[in-house]
């Protein structure tokens, strides 16, 4: 077992255009060894996520912060707060990401994290708030968010069911064949259980909007 922590936001860049655009800060992209893992479990507080299934042999992790007013001070003190942690637990590789603060969307920065892994790994992700897309994975899905909107786009060919949920707000399944109708009043949810596929997709939101797309 390893675990490794570092400080995320190193690099101060500036758009394209000064008169109107906003600075950012990024961190230089990092590499993982999944050292035999075959699952993956994110742990993200708030913000935007995208997480994206590939052909690569690592996990790969790029973080940047958007400054959202003129006090840059503001926005650096944001992004040197945020920390990776990362700890391979058995078969399950965890990333978790600390020191976002949940006050921070729409005040001095945004915080937007991509993250690439191996395709045929099982993915679990638990999410407080924000935005987050998963695409191109193969493995069990397994996702939960508190409030946001959740867009999942995956092969229908590699699922044998799928379930979106929302307890609060919209949910839909869309795949090859049509669209799966939502049942519920408040809470709406959506089921699948037609593919031939190994895998399972499960989308939660609490508060907002769960899309499964199965292509």
């Amino acid at each position: 077992m390893t675990r490794s922590t570092l400080a995320a936001l190193v690099v101060t860049v500036a758009l394209a255009s000064p008169a109107f655009a906003e600075p950012y800060l990024q961190a230089e992209p990092q590499h993982f060894e999944l050292q035999g893992a075959r699952r993956i479990r994110i742990e993200y507080p708030v913000g935007r996520m995208t997480l994206e299934g590939d052909d690569g042999t690592t996990v790969r992790v790029l973080v940047r912060v958007d400054c959202k007013d003129e006090d840059e001070d503001d926005c650096h003190d944001d992004a040197r707060r945020i920390r990776i942690d990362h700890d391979v637990r058995g078969d399950t590789f965890v990333l978790e990401f600390t020191g976002i603060r949940k006050n921070s969307a729409g005040r001095h920065a945004t915080v937007e994290t991509h993250v690439l892994a191996p395709r045929a790994l099982a993915l679990t992700m638990n999410m407080g708030v924000g935005d987050a897309d998963v695409d191109g994975f193969s493995g069990d899905l397994d996702l939960e968010l508190g409030v946001g909107k959740l867009d999942v786009r995956a092969r229908e060919a590699d699922y044998r069911d799928a379930e979106a949920e929302s307890g609060v707000g919209d949910a839909s399944i869309e795949t090859r064949s049509g669209h799966v109708r939502e049942r519920g009043f408040i809470s709406h949810s959506a089921h699948w259980s037609d593919g031939r596929g190994a895998s399972f997709v499960r989308a939660h939101v609490g508060v907002g909007e769960a899309n499964v797309e199965l292509r």
